[in-house]
């Protein structure tokens, strides 16, 4: 073999964890060069109060600012657009993005346009933003998509009613800003669901074809800490389960970002570009289906699982082991009481030809244990419709 083949690349911006980690914002975005900020958010974490807070940490370093909130679930390709104008009339030079997965996922397509140029869905793909973006700072108000440490960006292309996913160090941001306090405005659902895109990427990256030594600790402790703290944070929200929960989300994305993800990720991202399904709640289906056709192609990564998920697997054969993994995410779907159907959420099953199509030209299709033929994803969707 060339020595080369054997060569693994490891990304991770700089990161800053902790309670009240939202309060040097302003100093953050200055010292990454920042005087003019755009401030990328949505209408609800305006409404919790979170950018208000923001706003007044970037006063406090004498930024001017500009706030952009044109942001949904599952963000459109001309949303990212209209925001990079007011990025370039505003003349901004940093990008300071606080929200969710919408938000960042925005940012981060604003990031590459007004640097870059051209349509957005010039960068489907890998390796396609050659351009240096300005300066991303994320402060994610949701333990779920990890969107604020990942070299990944998901931008619904709006002609075509699909996900667009677009890959490269590019656009990594320059900083995460993690403050657990933040999660306490989300409501119960939101952490349900986001928690479980949480646990999803945690179990993906743990047995892609892409899982190595620096990604494998990571996605093995999210998995940990998700299985102990995520019903607890959607019952009580106490600060020790919300903690937990960040850091489940930050190692999760660590890992997913560096060994990408599989079938559960590719058979939901064309279900949000059709049916505008919540990205979690599409995970929360389709993670114990496609844990149980995987099964059988990473026994022994599964059997690690049922281990980090408390279950105790002593004297069980591997394939029992394994199956214990599948227990245990399946109770934790039950107690979150979370949809166990995707015709719950709209899904029309004379789609499913054409959802198959996209869901297997999908890239975390081909890090998944076993790449699925498009007869046996069209499978997988009716039996999780």
């Amino acid at each position: 073999m060339d020595a080369y083949d054997s060569l693994q690349k490891f990304e991770v911006p700089e990161v800053i964890h902790g309670l009240g980690a939202l309060s040097i914002v302003g100093r953050c975005a200055r010292r990454l060069g920042g005087e003019r900020i755009l401030l990328v958010t949505d209408p609800g974490i305006i409404e919790a109060g979170w950018v208000d807070k923001t706003i007044g940490h970037l006063k406090e370093e004498d930024l001017k600012y500009v706030v952009y909130d044109n942001v949904v679930t599952n963000p459109r390709d001309f949303q990212v657009e209209t925001g990079a104008q007011v990025y370039e009339r505003n003349r901004c030079d940093v990008i300071v993005a606080v929200g969710g997965g919408s938000a960042i996922d925005t940012a981060k397509g604003i990031a590459i346009l007004v640097s870059n140029h051209g349509r957005i869905y010039d960068y489907e793909g890998c390796n396609l933003v050659t351009q240096p973006v300005p300066p991303l700072v994320c402060v994610p108000t949701t333990a779920g998509t990890g969107a604020d440490v990942t070299q990944m960006a998901v931008i619904t292309d709006s002609k075509r009613a699909m996900k667009m996913l677009i890959i490269g160090r590019a656009i990594m941001p320059e900083l995460a800003l993690i403050d657990p306090l933040l999660l306490q405005t989300e409501s119960p659902e939101l952490i349900a669901a986001t928690g479980m895109d949480t646990l999803t990427h945690a179990i993906e990256a743990y047995v892609s074809s892409l899982s190595w030594t620096l990604t494998d600790p990571h996605a093995i402790h999210a998995i940990e800490l998700a299985s102990e703290h995520l019903v607890h944070a959607v019952r009580y929200k106490d600060i020790p389960s919300l903690v937990g929960m960040s850091v489940a989300c930050l190692e999760a994305g660590i890992a997913f970002s560096n060994a990408i993800l599989g079938a559960v990720h590719a058979l939901s991202h064309p279900l949000g570009g059709f049916y505008d399904i919540h990205h979690g709640l599409a995970n929360a289906v389709l993670l114990p289906i496609v844990m149980n056709r995987n099964m059988e192609y990473s026994l022994e990564k599964y059997a690690r699982i049922a281990k980090a998920m408390g279950a105790d697997t002593e004297g069980l054969t591997i394939e029992a082991a394994a199956r214990c993994a599948l227990d245990k995410v399946r109770k934790i779907i039950e107690e979150l009481e979370l949809p166990s159907r995707l015709s719950t959420l709209g899904m029309n099953p004379k789609d499913i030809a054409r959802l198959a199509e996209l869901a297997k030209d999908d890239i975390c299709m081909t890090t998944n244990p076993y790449c699925y033929s498009t007869e046996e994803i069209e499978s997988l969707y009716r039996e999780a419709w």
